[in-house]
């Protein structure tokens, strides 16, 4: 997986775009994924309900090609 696959949970859901590994990200926003329990190797994944953009942080393992 690489930035900007589109990715579904592996229960499925909504269509999510991988954003970013928590590896990558500028250090102040890695810490803030750090202190909620991610790891260097998390996806953190955007997408939309309606026309609000929602973000979180996901194990690569929950997550499939869409």
């Amino acid at each position: 997986m690489r930035r900007g696959d589109s990715v579904r949970l592996q229960s499925g859901g909504v269509r999510m775009t991988i954003f970013n590994y928590v590896r990558d990200l500028p250090d102040t926003a890695k810490e803030k994924y750090k202190t909620i329990g991610a790891d260097e190797n998390d996806v953190v994944c955007k997408w939309f309900v309606g026309t609000t953009l929602k973000k979180d942080v996901f194990k690569p393992e929950m997550l499939m090609e869409a």
